[in-house]
């Protein structure tokens, strides 16, 4: 039977490995608008248009693991709350 220590770490772990997930989808973002702003120049307007969609989508993930973080955050206080009585 797991110990309410081991809920705590392996819920760190978690956040933790959101954290990481969103820095990796905002280099991702980063790197579209790059490529996005190249298209724009070269006139090649719905190639940039769809990199732009991605770009979107890559927002929408960076806000979801963003809430995905802070309920873990909640779901710690909540286990260490238990820790102490």
């Amino acid at each position: 039977m797991a110990s309410i220590d081991e809920v705590i770490a392996s819920i760190g772990a978690g956040a933790d490995a959101v954290n990481e997930i969103q820095a990796q989808v905002e280099g991702s973002k980063a790197m579209t608008e790059e490529t996005m702003g190249q298209l724009q120049a070269l006139n090649v307007e719905g190639a940039a248009a769809a990199v732009g969609a991605c770009k979107d989508q890559l927002e929408e993930c960076s806000a979801m693991a963003a809430a995905l973080h802070n309920k873990l955050t909640e779901a710690a206080t909540a286990a260490q709350s238990a820790k102490q009585g």
